[in-house]
């Protein structure tokens, strides 16, 4: 599997991502390509090496015509979707634009549709997020990590005013991920830069799986700090020696013994829907010999507070037990197969790269099974059939 890990040991911006990406090898000619779909006009790339202190890295400026207007994050969605970039960029670049919206409207205490983006809704914004994954996608890379994000201390002068650093928008994206305080009187990392990382990253396991690296670059920020300032980004290839992926994911757990069990069902999908990856109870006997329901839910550590919040709008719960676990993981894709009753969608598992077993999704198959007026164990029956005939076929 290709990974990238990103080491923040001086913040991250948008612009270092970028500057990462193609001192790793990325091919500048072949992102402006990709970029070029965007209805956005008279904008340019340039790239060139140079020096943080000692260490060099390559500082990319994104060089953008002036704008008079801000933008809404319905217009900067209607760019990306109406572009014909890459499914993994456009949902990438969206989610990471959600980020800021969501980032900002926390901030100054606005619904996100009332946002107005300045700074990260600029032209250059959307060039630095949507390029990031451009890059991402045009190296290759399967899996992100990342080590804790380095932030600064002071104060920051934007269009909101004067704000203190961390910009409140930028420790919003940062809830529940690792950071560094350093001590340095700058802003290290930036709301655009925080936006990409917690998009891009999958896992904040460090040290990343073993590896073998394949190239190594620095994106040079545009300041001359106490440190290098520079993001270092490492590209390489996991080894064999493990058959399987591990990350790390926050569990909550929580006893609840004056919840009606009904309740349950859907506060299980709200849940689900809210960021949790697994959300599962059993039976239980609580405090005081009571008849109880434990919970357990397990989640990214971005979306720890969204899930938290959920739980407690959703069950009668009143405090939640946090603990930090590490998952064994296998390799999964997706594909949908074609039965003689409609599509079914299929997940496939794979152990040391090699099929492992084929599954097709439930809920697929029960609303084909209502569509059609069968037993649901017929849809079952024939998309296994169909994985078959796949998979024989190659």
């Amino acid at each position: 599997m290709k990974i990238a890990v990103f080491d923040p040991f001086c913040g991250v911006s948008g612009n270092m991502i970028l500057g990462a990406l193609v001192d790793c090898g990325l091919d500048i000619v072949h992102l402006e390509e990709m970029l070029s779909s965007l209805d956005l006009k008279g904008w340019e790339l340039s790239a060139e090496k140079v020096l943080r202190k000692t260490l060099q890295g390559t500082f990319v400026q994104v060089i953008v015509p002036e704008e008079t207007s801000s933008r809404h994050l319905p217009d900067i969605l209607r760019i990306i979707s109406e572009s014909d970039l890459p499914e993994y960029v456009k949902v990438k670049s969206s989610d990471a634009f959600h980020r800021l919206a969501d980032a900002e409207s926390h901030a100054h205490g606005i619904s996100i549709n009332e946002v107005h983006f300045h700074e990260t809704g600029a032209m250059d914004a959307i060039i630095d997020i949507v390029g990031s994954f451009c890059g991402l996608y045009l190296l290759g890379i399967e899996r992100v990590y990342s080590s804790a994000v380095a932030t600064g201390t002071g104060t920051v002068t934007c269009a909101h005013g004067t704000l203190p650093v961390p910009a409140p928008a930028t420790m919003h994206i940062l809830k529940g991920i690792p950071t560094a305080p350093t001590g340095i009187d700058s802003e290290l990392t930036t709301p655009t830069g925080a936006a990409v990382l917690v998009t891009a990253v999958e896992s904040w396991t460090f040290p990343p799986p073993c590896m073998k690296p394949q190239s190594t670059g620095m994106g040079a920020g545009s300041k001359d700090l106490q440190r290098p300032n520079l993001l270092r980004l490492t590209v390489g290839e996991t080894t064999d020696d493990a058959l399987w992926s591990s990350d790390r994911c926050i569990e909550i757990k929580t006893i609840m013994d004056d919840m009606d069990a009904r309740i349950w069902p859907d506060a299980a999908g709200s849940i689900l829907e809210s960021g949790a990856m697994d959300c599962y109870a059993t039976m239980c006997i609580g405090r005081k010999g009571r008849p109880a329901m434990e919970a357990t839910v397990l989640c990214p550590a971005a979306r720890m507070d969204a899930v938290i919040e959920c739980i407690f709008r959703n069950t009668s719960t009143i405090g939640m037990r946090l603990c930090t676990i590490e998952r064994a993981v296998l390799d999964r894709d997706e594909q949908t197969v074609e039965t003689r009753f409609g599509p079914v969608r299929v997940k496939r598992v794979f152990l040391d790269g090699k099929p492992l077993r084929s599954e097709p999704e439930y809920e697929d198959c029960a609303e084909t099974a209502r569509q059609h007026n069968i037993p649901v164990q017929r849809v079952i029956t024939a998309a296994r059939c169909a994985v078959l005939i796949m998979e024989r076929n190659g």
